[in-house]
């Protein structure tokens, strides 16, 4: 510890601070020990007295660098942020490789066997995502020739290739997220996983007990094919590989645990989405916030910054407790921005505001459980005792 002391603080500093100044930051340190046990052996090794004049070196840079270093490393701990054996194997079935590397003509004449070894998937993929029907559908092989042969999702599967060749990595973060949540939820079903070329369709499907992932709709922000669609820019953000994981989660979490409040307002849906993102919370103890609910950084800085802002403009045009679909979903869905709160806005604020009131809830319920979180559709009352008010 003497070692850490004159590494940080050099000799001339140790004996410049002033003994009053120590004590109170002893005092002020008490809730920290590791901070309260160094300041106290400076105040040992402070030997000599000193003219006041020294006392210039308390606001030296250094000093409330030091201090604010071994406040934050040894004070703020990430409860969430705990080891853990793991015990999560999920499975991954390459379906966008079954179906694109061999020939088309050889995909078509074994789709039967396709169909048996994903029978489940296989429905929903090819009736539902590429809306060319089921097997028995009258046009199916024509129409399925055509979706593999096309140019566009050949040259597309290319990138797909190249970008997931090996999907090892994006396979462990989601195992470990799943490992986190199985810790709070041990009940919790873990589902297995189909990537696919949905044709620019949904970027996550939600399947019985699978979640399929379109690659072809996390190629990252700037794909060129992304610039080639008719679409909504603002969204493409949100394709960026890398947000595979929390992508997949929030949306099995959700499927998971739906909402069961049986009043429908802002608050209440901004409460219950709070406690799903509580959840990717525990679920990504080591990330930070904006990726944890998809946005840019500069977005979550936005959102920081604007809390108090928000919530009295809630207030003040008395839209907490509105049934109005289309004033929820505003506040809640994924939009350019909202107009009420100008053009640097992000989309979903509803559902960041609800983080922090659940955040808020949690922290001054310390022994309420995840599961009992999770459980407790009275979004009303989760409200009332979190005593949220922004600052």
């Amino acid at each position: 510890m003497k070692f850490l002391i004159k590494y940080f603080l050099p000799q001339r500093y140790t004996k410049c601070l002033h003994k009053s100044v120590l004590r109170t930051c002893i005092k002020i340190s008490t809730l920290c020990p590791f901070v309260h046990l160094l300041c106290n052996l400076v105040v040992k090794y402070n030997k000599k007295k000193v003219s006041s004049i020294y006392l210039q070196y308390i606001k030296n840079f250094r000093f409330y660098i030091f201090f604010a270093l071994i406040t934050i490393t040894g004070c703020e701990k990430n409860k969430f942020d705990i080891k853990l054996k793991k015990e999560i194997d999920i499975t991954v079935y390459r379906t966008d490789s079954i179906l694109f590397t061999p020939p088309v003509d050889s995909v078509i004449k074994y789709i039967d066997v396709f169909y048996e070894s994903y029978p489940d998937f296989a429905d929903i993929y090819f009736t539902n995502v590429l809306s060319i029907g089921g097997r028995d559908s009258r046009y199916f092989t024509d129409y399925l020739k055509l979706f593999l042969s096309n140019p566009d999702f050949r040259e597309c599967y290319d990138s797909v290739k190249l970008i997931f060749n090996s999907f090892d990595k994006k396979k462990n973060e989601i195992e470990n997220a799943f490992n986190y949540l199985r810790y709070y939820l041990p009940d919790i079903q873990i589902p297995e996983i189909y990537t696919m070329i949905s044709g620019f369709n949904e970027p996550i499907i939600i399947l019985n007990d699978a979640v399929g992932i379109s690659l072809d709709k996390f190629l990252g922000t700037n794909s060129i094919f992304y610039q080639k669609l008719q679409g909504h820019r603002y969204l493409h953000k949100r394709y960026n590989p890398d947000l595979i994981s929390v992508e997949v989660v929030r949306s099995w979490i959700e499927y998971e645990y739906p909402n069961l409040d049986s009043i429908y307002n802002l608050a209440n849906v901004m409460i219950y989405y709070g406690k799903i993102m509580y959840l990717m919370d525990a679920a990504f103890p080591k990330q930070p916030d904006y990726f944890k609910i998809s946005y840019l950084p500069i977005e979550i800085t936005w959102a920081k910054n604007s809390e108090k802002h928000i919530w009295a403009y809630f207030i003040d045009k008395k839209l907490l407790f509105t049934t109005n679909e289309k004033e929820i979903s505003r506040f809640i869905n994924e939009v350019p921005y909202i107009q009420d709160f100008g053009t640097d806005s992000p989309g979903r604020v509803g559902i960041w505001m609800g983080w922090q009131i659940v955040r808020n809830y949690m922290n001054k319920n310390p022994e309420i459980t995840i599961r009992e979180l999770i459980e407790n559709n009275d979004h009303q009352t989760i409200l009332l005792q979190s005593g949220y008010a922004p600052r």
